[in-house]
């Protein structure tokens, strides 16, 4: 009888309740402190996912702002190079003018009689002279309609040759190549 009289004890009832509780407060708190240290974990990989992110972001944007800074590069190299171009044309076509002002300036001299000596023939010079004249006319105006046209062919290369340039830095910026 003495263990149904423990059994019946309100003592030994609020015992084992009490060894219950804490054995499951126990239990509970171990579950917390796995959760807490999942949580910890799961924090410390999103944390490194996330600085693993933005590292590639920051190096992808470094690589597009080298990218853009190399074709900002060609492109002013081949606008430099299309000035001086331009500039070198303009030359070459001033010194052609000149030369050329200074061809018409002969050939009217001689045409006009101006340059004829002071022994010459007066008869054949007349006619030499009208027949220069019109000769010198027409090469004033051959001259200067083929020194146009260099210099539009020139100017035309020179802009298909700055249209390459800036195409080719085109590509080469893009990634394609450069065929």
């Amino acid at each position: 009888m003495p263990a149904l009289t423990l059994l019946l004890d309100w003592r030994t009832w609020l015992a084992i309740t009490i060894a219950g509780l804490i054995a499951v407060v126990g239990i509970q708190t171990m579950r917390l402190n796995w959760a807490k240290n999942a949580l910890t974990i799961e924090r410390a990989e999103r944390a490194t996912e996330r600085y693993t992110a933005e590292a590639m972001a920051r190096a992808m944007a470094e690589r597009n702002a080298s990218l853009q800074a190399a074709h900002a590069a060609k492109q002013q190299e081949a606008l430099r190079a299309f000035n001086d171009a331009l500039a070198e044309q303009e030359r070459r076509v001033a010194a052609a003018d000149a030369d050329a002002a200074e061809l018409r300036a002969a050939v009217e001299c001689y045409t006009s009689g101006d340059c004829v000596s002071a022994n010459a023939n007066p008869a054949p010079g007349g006619t030499c002279v009208n027949r220069a004249a019109t000769l010198g006319k027409l090469f004033g105006r051959a001259d200067t309609t083929a020194g146009r046209m260099a210099k539009a062919a020139d100017k035309h290369a020179d802009e298909v040759r700055a249209l390459k340039a800036q195409i080719l830095a085109d590509r080469a910026a893009c990634g394609a190549s450069s065929d």
